[in-house]
């Protein structure tokens, strides 16, 4: 497979553009998973028995499978940039390795 340079400037301006989004998608995985320790925690508060019979109330809980299922989108949606990065990054080493052995050859 050859990659163009028109593939690989494609790759470049994929990569300069998702910075901010991809440390958005970061935080919002982080804000997600405090969501659900907080989601556990009134879950707990308001169940009552021992803590073990809270501790499961709390985990069965509308507003913590609710939060475990807004957390996991958050996860799903990060990695789906982060791979993407990933294997923009990849194209464009590629692409340069590529070119260095093109111009190597050229000089021998």
């Amino acid at each position: 497979m050859s990659i163009t340079a028109e593939r690989m400037e494609k790759a470049l301006t994929f990569l300069a553009t998702t910075d901010d989004t991809a440390a958005d998608l970061k935080a919002q995985v982080a804000r997600k998973e405090y969501g659900c320790k907080l989601a556990r925690s009134r879950g707990f508060l308001a169940a009552e028995g021992s803590v073990e019979a809270r501790k499961a109330q709390a985990e069965c809980s509308e507003g913590v499978q609710a939060a475990e299922d807004e957390y996991a989108r958050a996860i799903v949606e990060f990695e789906k940039v982060k791979a993407k990065r990933a294997t923009e990054e990849l194209i464009v080493e590629v692409w340069r390795s590529v070119n260095s052995n093109r111009r190597q050859a050229g000089h021998l």
